[in-house]
């Protein structure tokens, strides 16, 4: 498993958060993929801060798997460790989406699975990540963007 690392993940970009309490923020995480994702490869794309949760999220992508039989497909969710750790054992969940093909032919794609709505704040910065379920048959450049809009409790 190769962990790929966006600049949220690497504290070089600012993370917006909510200013008052029940306020919400939406916050736009976008990574380039320049390189073929292997099944099981993760892409750490953003950040839920402390003390806030998601309510929303909305996955963009270019077309990145240009082949006639597509094949590539993502799992969006919670990583398991602390932000910006390189560790290769972190795993992801599917909190947001399971399996999401858009990829494929790119687009853009609203979380539907009832978990998306209801994750809960947590004491300490979590990482959302993109994990590659099936490999691209055909790799293109592109981006992956990920629009989260975050509440505070």
């Amino acid at each position: 498993m190769t962990l790929i690392q966006s600049k949220y993940a690497k504290g070089i970009a600012p993370i917006a958060y909510p200013s008052v309490a029940g306020g919400v923020v939406a916050m736009r995480f976008a990574h380039t993929i320049a390189a073929a994702m292997q099944v099981g490869d993760i892409l750490e794309l953003g950040v839920i801060p402390a003390g806030t949760r998601v309510v929303d999220a909305i996955l963009d992508c270019d077309d990145i798997d240009t082949d006639g039989a597509a094949a590539v497909s993502f799992d969006v969710g919670i990583m398991s460790g602390d932000v910006g750790a390189d560790d290769g054992a972190r795993t992801c969940g599917n909190q947001f989406f399971s399996g999401s093909t858009i990829g494929r032919a790119g687009g853009v794609e609203r979380a539907s699975i009832k978990t998306a709505f209801r994750t809960a704040a947590a004491a300490a910065d979590r990482a959302i990540g993109v994990k590659c379920t099936a490999a691209a048959a055909a790799f293109a450049a592109g981006q992956i963007g990920l629009t989260v809009l975050l509440a505070t409790e």
